[in-house]
This record gives structure tokens, C-alpha cells and sequence, in this order.
């Protein structure tokens, strides 16, 4: 794999260079560049463009049945980044002291390289799969998905029968020198909202008792000290088993989730924890205040917006009876993208978990190998609806602090985690490959 390491190096920086921000997204010109790719190794490349400037891109390698492909699903798109923040610029693919540095180096354009580079050598030694081998590239993933995945399952019927689906979600973790590797078989639901309210303007030298700021700040106070109960769902229970048997903190010793979360001492570990506080229970998240233009200007309007994740089985609308009980009748509340469906979780008793299990095992030994819960939302969540076994997996190896800088600032994918992440994933193409 020596040449493709280097190709992976190279391309992992130049894919970040093109700046696929979303909004707008402009996504485009990175589907070219995947394309031409693809192209020079004469693999047949089909672009769908939704609207101007965004793209998706499927390419097949052809297996020995019809039908039910496997999918090697990416998103080229990244969230935003502020240059005056960073070390390096965002959209440099800076190579310095063994890291690549940019927006999207872990959320996901290293793993759309591995992928693809891997989809390629798997056509170059002429292995011909099981089943079709499909390798998508999709926009508009961290907005959503309407223009990528959603577009491309109303385009092209058979992704909707799939058999099985890779993309992001999980990875190798690293903590206090042991590790275990997370596969992503379910995610939280999003419930976002805003709250607004108005008020009598003025000058700010004469504080009055209707200031919409103050409104506002009330209700986000309320909303954010609101303490949701932690709540253990049957994937979470196997996940923090596997990983905390055994553990000792301040006033417990972990047996199982079950029997701690009935301690005082275990409860509080949790809540300084923010993976695990965040896969115990529903979270609400103050993201953005607007309100007022000029400090001597009180405003008329103020408003609020929370990015909220649900567990799995909870009720939106009880979750909003909940947050109307905490704010003022004045208060107005607005769900963003109201009649979301909560994403249903694919099994891990399945031969594609065992696979994993067992590649992981040649590449780190005899670590855990447990299903996780996606704190965030991915385009996964599409397939699984469908039925589709679905499952979030780079195999990397990450320590907390560095799985964290994705969404932040100075994000960054050291080399060896590029090799360990091109060798791994190209093990687990081969197993789907030959996957029945």
C-alpha cells in the first residue's frame, strides 16, 4: 500500500484545499476533482448535479450477483471555519511536525481518501466483488443531506436496497493508554429550535421592565440549568460496560451502568464526562444570541437558538411540552425542521459487525470491539430508515483530545492515522467484497 500512502498524503491536501464549506457548500469542485480520479484508472464516474454548484458522485465496480450493493458512502462538504482562529489557514492541508491541518481533515475528507483509494486498488488487482461495490460522494451532509443523500436515494433506486452501508460515525479511541474501537450502529435525533421575544425599545440609560434581551436570557437560563434525566438505552448499556468494567472513580467501582447510575459518586463522574453525559441523556446546547445593534439601544426583538439531540425513543413533541413549561408565556418557540424522524438503529448481531470485529482484532489486538450511539447527526440515518444495515467506522486510532479539535479549531489528521486509516479501511473493502 506504499503507493497509495503516498498518494493519500498527497491528495488528503489538496481535497482540503478546496474550500467545500456548507453553507454555501459549493461542493462541485470537489466531485470534479474525485472525478478525474477515478477517471485516469478508467473507472466509470456518474455526477448528479441537484442544483448549481453542488454535486454528488457515484462509481461501481461491478460484482457477481445484481442487486443489494454495498455502499462506501462519504460527504464532501465541511462546516465552516474562521482563518483568524487557526494556526494554520483552514483550507491550507498544511503538513507540519507529522499532522495535515484543515477544515475536514477528520469530518470526513481523510476517510473519503481511504475510501477511495481503497475502492480504486480493489478495481486495480481486478477482485471482483460479491456483490456491486459502490463508492458514493455526496454534498450538503453537514446542512442536512437534501441535496446529497436524500437527492441520490430519489435518483437512484437501488441505494434504496442496499445491503449494506459504510461511512462515518465511529473509530479506535484512546484513553489513559487503552483503547476500543466504536462502530456507530444508531445516532441521537436532532431537535433544534429558536425562542423569541419582543419587547419595548429604548435608550439604554433608561432600563425598563420589557427588555426582549432580558426575556431571553431568562428563558436560555431556565432551559440550559433544566437537568434531563439520564436514561440508559440497550446500545449505550453494551458500550459503557465494555469500556468501564471494572473502573474505580470517587465514590464508585463500576460493575455495570445499571447498578451505577443508582450512585451519587458515578452520576457525577458522568456529568464531567461529556461523551458519556451526551449518550445518557437528551442535551440542549445554546448556539447562537442575537439581539440588538447599539449598546445604548435597547432592542425590540431578541432571540435564541439550541441545537438539541435526543436519545433514542424520545418525544419531540413531550420534549417541547418540556421547554414551554420552562419559559414565559411571552417567550415564542420555533422548531427548526420540525418532522424529523427519530433514525432507527441497525443491529450489530450481524455478520458485517463480526467482520469489523475481527479486522480490528488484526490491526489492535484483542480490544473491545462495542456499538455505539452517534451523538451528532450523519447521512446514515437515511439508510437505516430504509432497513439498511448502516454502520459508522474509520478505523483510526484517535486519543479524546484530538477526536475533539473535529468541529473546532486547528482540526488536523496526523500521517500515521492517514496509513493506520488507508490500510485499515482497505482490509474491510476486501471483507465487503467478498461479503455474500
Amino acid at each position: 500500500m506504499m503507493r497509495e500512502f503516498d498518494d493519500a498524503v498527497k491528495l488528503l491536501g489538496e481535497f482540503i484545499r478546496i474550500d467545500t464549506s456548507n453553507p454555501p457548500g459549493n461542493e462541485e469542485k470537489a466531485i470534479q476533482f474525485l472525478e478525474a480520479i477515478l477517471q485516469k484508472e478508467g473507472i466509470r464516474t456518474d455526477v448528479f448535479l441537484p442544483v448549481a454548484k453542488r454535486a454528488n458522485i457515484l462509481a461501481r465496480i461491478k460484482g457477481k450477483t445484481k442487486g443489494k450493493p454495498v455502499v462506501l458512502l462519504n460527504h464532501v462538504d465541511v462546516v465552516p471555519a474562521k482563518e483568524e482562529e487557526w494556526e494554520f489557514h483552514p483550507f491550507s492541508g498544511a503538513l507540519r511536525d507529522g499532522f495535515i491541518y484543515g477544515r475536514g481533515a477528520i469530518d470526513m475528507k481523510a476517510q473519503a481518501i481511504c475510501q477511495l483509494l481503497s475502492f480504486i486498488n480493489l478495481y486495480r488487482e481486478g477482485i471482483v466483488p460479491e456483490r456491486d461495490m459502490i463508492f458514493l460522494a455526496t454534498c450538503d451532509e453537514e446542512v442536512g443531506g437534501q441535496f446529497g443523500v436524500e437527492y441520490m436515494l430519489n435518483e437512484v433506486e437501488e441505494l434504496r436496497n442496499a445491503s449494506f452501508v459504510l461511512s462515518e460515525g465511529g473509530c479506535i479511541i484512546e484513553e489513559d493508554g487503552a483503547f476500543h474501537a466504536q462502530i456507530s450502529v444508531a445516532e441521537k435525533t436532532l431537535s433544534q429550535f429558536m425562542i423569541k421575544a419582543t419587547g419595548t425599545g429604548g435608550h439604554g440609560s433608561i432600563p425598563h421592565k420589557d427588555n426582549a434581551n432580558e426575556k431571553v436570557v431568562d428563558a436560555s437560563k431556565a432551559i440550559l440549568s433544566y437537568k434531563w434525566p439520564l436514561k440508559p438505552t440497550s446500545i449505550v448499556s453494551t458500550y459503557l460496560n465494555g469500556i468501564l468494567k471494572g473502573k474505580k472513580g470517587k465514590g464508585f467501582q463500576f460493575h455495570s451502568l445499571k447498578e451505577a447510575l443508582s450512585g451519587k459518586g458515578f452520576r457525577s463522574f458522568i456529568e464531567n464526562n461529556p461523551m458519556y453525559n451526551a449518550l445518557l441523556r437528551n442535551t440542549v446546547t445554546l448556539t447562537i444570541l442575537k439581539g440588538g445593534e447599539k449598546v445604548n439601544v435597547i432592542p425590540t426583538e431578541s432571540c435564541a437558538y439550541f441545537d438539541a439531540r435526543l436519545l433514542p425513543g424520545e418525544s419531540h413533541d413531550k420534549f417541547f411540552k418540556i421547554i414551554r413549561r420552562l419559559c414565559r408565556k411571552e417567550i415564542e418557540i420555533m422548531r427548526i425542521g420540525s418532522g424529523i424522524s427519530e433514525p432507527l438503529p441497525s443491529g450489530y448481531n450481524t455478520h458485517y459487525f463480526k467482520g469489523l470485529r475481527h479486522i480490528v482484532g488484526s490491526m489492535k489486538g484483542p480490544i473491545p470491539v462495542l456499538p455505539f450511539i452517534t451523538t451528532g447527526a450523519t447521512d446514515l440515518r437515511y439508510f437505516r430508515n430504509l432497513g439498511i444495515v448502516a454502520y459508522g467506522f474509520f478505523p483510526i486510532t484517535l486519543p479524546k483530545e484530538e477526536l475533539f479539535r473535529m468541529h473546532g479549531i486547528n482540526e488536523r489528521l496526523s500521517v500515521a492515522n492517514l496509513k493506520e486509516g488507508l490500510e485499515g479501511t482497505y482490509e474491510i473493502v476486501k471483507f465487503l467484497a467478498s461479503t455474500i
